[in-house]
C-alpha cells in the first residue's frame, strides 16, 4: 500500500514539474510583444490593433480613459465626459468616449457620444465633436472624410464603414445624442491586412 501511495505521489509531482514549463510573460514583456506586432501597421489597422496607443490618442483630447480592462465577455475603456458647449448652460452638452473589444489585443469599436442637453448650443457642440474626431483620426494618419465631418456638424445620420453617425432622439429620460462609431471590419483585422491606411 505504501508503495502505491509513494508511486502515485511521484507521478503527481512529476506531472506538476512538467506542466510548469516557462514562466508566464511579465506585463512589460506582453506590452513589448504587442508593440512589435503592430509596428508595421498603419491607419485603421493600427487604430484597431493597438488599444493602448488608441486610448492614448483619445486621451490627448482630455477624455481621461482608463485602462482597457476585462468586463463581462470582452474588454472596455471608459473615461470622463468632456464639456462641448457653454459652461454657463444649466446642463452643458458633453461628449464621452467608449472603446470596446472582444480581446485585450484589439479594439472592435470606438464610440464618441455627444449628449445634447443644451439645444441652444447644439451646433457648437457638433462642430467641436467633428474637430475632435478629425484630430483623433489624424493621429493615425487617417484623413477624415468630408462626408463624415459634415454629418457630424449637421447632425445627420451616415453609414460609411468603418464610420457611422447615428442620431439618437431624446426620450422622457435621456437627451438627444449624436453617436460617432468606428467599427473594425474583417478587412481591418490585423490577421487579414497588415498595411492599410
Amino acid at each position: 500500500m505504501k508503495f502505491v501511495v509513494a508511486l502515485t505521489s511521484l507521478f503527481v509531482g512529476t506531472a506538476l514539474l512538467v506542466s510548469c514549463g516557462k514562466p508566464a510573460p511579465t506585463v512589460r514583456e506582453q506590452e513589448a510583444a504587442q508593440a512589435r506586432s503592430v509596428a508595421s501597421l498603419s491607419g485603421w489597422d493600427r487604430l484597431f490593433a493597438a488599444p493602448q496607443e488608441t486610448i492614448g490618442a483619445i486621451n490627448q483630447a482630455g477624455f481621461a480613459l482608463g485602462g482597457y480592462a476585462a468586463k463581462g465577455e470582452g474588454f472596455i475603456a471608459t473615461g470622463q465626459p468632456r464639456m462641448f458647449s457653454n459652461s454657463n448652460a444649466k446642463a452643458p452638452n458633453t461628449t464621452s468616449v467608449v472603446v470596446t473589444g472582444k480581446s485585450a489585443e484589439s479594439i472592435d469599436t470606438v464610440t464618441y457620444a455627444l449628449s445634447l442637453t443644451d439645444p441652444v448650443d447644439a451646433t457648437t457642440a457638433r462642430m467641436r465633436l467633428a474637430q475632435t474626431v478629425g484630430e483623433f483620426l489624424g493621429r493615425f494618419k487617417i484623413k477624415a472624410s468630408p462626408d463624415l465631418l459634415r454629418a457630424i456638424r449637421l447632425g445627420q445620420p451616415l453609414d460609411a464603414a468603418p464610420a457611422t453617425v447615428a442620431i439618437v432622439p431624446a426620450t422622457n429620460t435621456t437627451p438627444a445624442r449624436v453617436d460617432v462609431t468606428f467599427t473594425r471590419s474583417p478587412a481591418t483585422s490585423p490577421a487579414n491586412n497588415k498595411t492599410q491606411g
